[in-house]
């Protein structure tokens, strides 16, 4: 006899559930411990399972932990934020509750407090002789982790907040006579921390005690202020956050319904037991049985519970954020709604003749868990079988029950090889539907068949899975699945499969817009949320909170550019818009061949909006090296030769700051402070250091060996070539001077806009001098440093500080926030022109 393979992933697991982000351990269940069978008696066994219906097999992390840990997470940083940013909102609501709960006498609140910090105390006390009672000493760890973490967040979160206590809070907290102390709001976070530490070892019944005991004591903390509202709600869920965490880290009981529990559930629902025993077969999400039956058949159980519901939200709220339009529809509200839709897509899959397992009973068992039995059928999953057991007869009676689900608009959503069982006699079976949909759309039927091409593909080949496909479907089927034949259809087990046939999607594609006639279309945008998108959004919220701080006196810079003469303005556009000319010159001169004027033009102006999404010129040189790709340049020579242009930048740099410098005289060179010679002696030790380390490892140095080293000569034969033409290499340096010189003046022309009177030489050292230093910060085009450093190199050359500061802004306006709209026009002109 074949080994056994029966629908073994439970129903509220959507494909994948390890792709959720769950522990390994929490998105599996532990190994089934038990080894031998267990005999029942079926009159007696329902009376004796009602007695003890589960059993701790050990320690896990649980998806319901990490649920709970985003949740509360989520919840108090939500807190923070509002308490943080909406201060005198939050802050004249907390005073609005105070006063209304403050209709007590001094007496009352007195005694109340000395009651509630009592209350607290012999709760904690009770918390910490819990494992004494229960014998579980390793929740004195959990317990002493919880509240030493919890009481060192408190104490961060009120240093962050910071607000003090009102006159009112301090009145109230004055007529109790110092009875109260705020020291009981930690108490009622580790009390939070301490009852959800221990849920997972106790009773339903003493959970629920535990709730309303916190609920009791929070209400009376509100009727007896110490602390603010705000502060309070913070606590408790704090609390609730830390407390999953820690169970999170630590591991909570694994419990299961006992055998006798799961004995008694389906003999009490017509299916009497006379033996169960472990099944060791893939039932990630779920614990599997196989039972023998008085009548001699055999069916295979699967118990699921409340860890594979919060797994199951946990996935679907992943794909909910980071896809788009692949179907998935809102989760069900429990764990029972969700076993009772597999049933129903199962009964209705075998009623349209669907060869799939006869659904036997469905019953509760333990505290929150249900099983789920069918028929057992003898046989093996296609992924393990043999390549050669995979033949066209095979493939047809595969393509044949996908055709009559598609017929009924019954959508598998899980077609991989796991889910195919052959049986004795070769037959395929459709098992698991889990993750299923009746009345699907076209698009959910349409990603079926991609993601069973597929599967099918990696052990049959392409052209047989193909060829029996449109047979049994019809090529106008197969053809509507090509959008769909993308990683982000396929269930994780097929991804990680592709990997080792990188290719095999293109072939598939390819094949089947052969034999249907049909071009390949473009493949269906399913990405919500792109590693594209956060970086971009992350940048942007940077961006603008470097930005408020530039714009916080808006009047007091609209009176000083009042006074500007805007005659100066002219020139100091023409002196900005010179920079690209420069920078495209420069480019040019980068590389050996030659490059379209105008689209390196185009593209230095973008740089200027790419610039604005990453520190010191980033995303400039990015851009620049995907323009000299597209342009028809060697990526090493691309990269080589934007690095070139950087230090070509920098040399030029250099010797127009020593230019200036001395042009400017003895007053500009005496505010130069340079680092001590140990700076740049330590620096360089500890870079030698970390090499000396990186070569000792041999991985290192076969990289360097097979990929660094290859690259280095295609870098150095392409920079030599440009450094041996004297064109190139007055382009590289002409363009960059003309950057440097066009800034300078830019500065220059900004001062006397203002009424500056220091010479052009004391700017440009000046300039330069700050210039460089803010090059090494790690804002975009040197935001915020860059203004200090000119503004303070201005004034200790002479400048007053009421010219030093708006000439400055006026610079920055020019040269940075201006040509943001220009550069994202001709950004968005290079994409469309596929340029970049």
């Amino acid at each position: 006899m074949g080994p056994t393979r029966q629908p073994a992933r439970p129903s509220a697991q959507s494909p994948e559930p390890r792709a959720s982000g769950v522990p390994p351990d929490a998105a599996d269940p532990p190994p089934v411990e038990l080894t031998t069978a267990v005999t029942a008696e079926p009159t007696a066994v329902p009376e004796s399972a009602n007695r003890s219906q589960e059993e701790i097999t050990g320690y896990v992390r649980s998806p319901s932990d990490v649920l709970r840990t985003v949740v509360f997470a989520l919840a108090t940083l939500l807190l923070l934020v509002l308490a943080t940013w909406s201060r005198d909102a939050v802050l004249a609501l907390e005073n609005d509750l105070i006063k209304r709960s403050s209709f007590l006498t001094p007496t009352v609140e007195r005694i109340l407090a000395g009651a509630l910090t009592l209350v607290v105390l012999v709760s904690l006390a009770a918390a910490w002789a819990t494992p004494l009672v229960t014998r579980r000493y390793r929740l004195f760890g959990y317990l002493l982790a919880g509240n030493v973490l919890v009481s060192l967040l408190l104490w961060g979160v009120e240093s962050f907040l910071d607000r003090g206590d009102p006159d009112l809070l301090t009145r109230e907290v004055a007529q109790r006579a110092g009875v109260d102390s705020p020291l009981s709001v930690y108490g009622i976070a580790q009390t939070a921390v301490s009852f959800v530490l221990l849920a997972p070892f106790v009773s339903r019944r003493w959970r629920r005690a535990g709730a309303a005991l916190l609920t009791v004591i929070t209400l009376l903390r509100l009727l007896v202020p110490v602390t603010l509202p705000a502060t309070l709600a913070i606590a408790l869920v704090l609390g609730a956050a830390v407390g999953s965490a820690t169970l999170l880290m630590f591991g909570r009981p694994s419990s299961r319904p006992t055998s006798a529990a799961i004995v008694a559930a389906l003999t009490g629902s017509g299916l009497p037991v006379l033996e169960l025993e472990p099944a060791a077969v893939d039932a990630r999400g779920s614990v599997p049985y196989f039972a023998s039956l008085q009548d001699g058949s055999r069916v295979f159980a699967k118990v699921l519970g409340a860890d594979q519901r919060a797994a199951d939200l946990l996935f679907r709220a992943y794909r909910f954020i980071r896809l788009k339009d692949v179907g998935d529809e809102r989760p069900f509200s429990s764990l029972r709604r969700t076993v009772e839709h597999e049933g129903l897509v199962s009964l209705m899959a075998r009623d349209v003749a669907t060869r799939t397992p006869r659904l036997r009973a469905v019953a509760t068992v333990g505290r929150d868990s249900i099983v789920l039995s069918y028929d057992l059928i003898e046989g093996t999953s296609l992924d393990r079988v043999p390549d050669e057991a995979v033949s066209e007869e095979v493939l047809r009676g595969i393509w044949e029950q996908v055709a009559i689900l598609r017929r009924h608009r019954i959508a598998h959503r899980d077609l991989r090889r796991a889910n195919i069982l052959l049986d004795r006699e070769g037959t395929p079976w459709l098992i698991d539907f889990g993750f299923s949909e009746v009345a699907a759309s076209q698009a959910l039927l349409d990603a079926d068949v991609a993601q069973l091409l597929v599967a099918l593909a990696l052990q049959a080949g392409v052209d047989p899975t193909v060829d029996t496909a449109i047979a049994a479907l019809g090529p106008g089927a197969v053809a509507a699945s090509l959008p769909r034949l993308q990683p982000n259809t396929f269930s994780g087990a097929t991804r990680a499969a592709l990997k080792k046939r990188k290719d095999l999607v293109g072939q598939i594609r390819a094949t089947v817009s052969t034999r249907c006639r049909v071009p390949e279309p473009k493949l269906e945008d399913l990405d919500r949320v792109t590693p594209r998108t956060i970086v971009t959004v992350v940048t942007l919220v940077a961006v603008t909170y470097l930005l408020v701080p530039q714009l916080g006196d808006v009047p007091g810079m609209v009176d000083r550019v009042r006074a500007v003469d805007w005659a100066w303005l002219p020139p100091i556009l023409v002196m900005s818009a010179l920079t690209y000319v420069g920078a495209a010159l420069s480019i040019a001169g980068s590389v050996p061949g030659r490059l379209r004027p105008l689209p390196t033009l185009v593209t230095q102006l973008a740089s200027s909006f790419a610039g604005l999404l990453s520190p010191a010129g980033l995303g400039g040189m990015a851009l620049n090296v995907r323009y000299l790709q597209k342009s028809g340049v060697d990526l090493a020579v691309a990269t080589s030769g934007v690095g070139l242009n950087t230090i070509g930048g920098l040399f030029v740099h250099a010797f127009l700051l020593l230019v200036f410098a001395v042009w400017a005289g003895r007053s500009i060179v005496d505010t130069i402070r340079l680092p001590h010679p140990e700076v740049f002696l330590w620096g360089a030790l500890t870079v030698l250091a970390l090499a000396a380390v990186m070569f000792a490892v041999p991985t290192v140095r076969r990289l360097v060996a097979t990929r660094l080293l290859p690259l280095l000569r295609r870098s150095v034969d392409g920079v030599a070539h440009a450094l041996r033409s004297p064109g190139k290499l007055a382009l590289l340096l002409g363009g960059s001077a003309v950057i440097t010189l066009s800034y300078t003046v830019c500065m220059y022309l900004s001062t006397r806009a203002f009424g500056g009177d220091l010479s052009l030489a004391s700017v440009g050292a000046v300039y330069l001098l700050g210039s460089a230093i803010a090059a090494v910060a790690p804002t975009p085009g040197g935001l915020g440093a860059l203004e200090a450093a000119v503004i303070a190199g201005l004034v200790a050359a002479g400048m007053d500080h009421t010219v030093a500061v708006p000439a400055v802004f006026l610079y920055r306006l020019a040269t940075f926030w201006l040509p943001i709209l220009p550069g994202w026009a001709a950004f968005s002109w290079l994409r469309r022109s596929e340029f970049v």
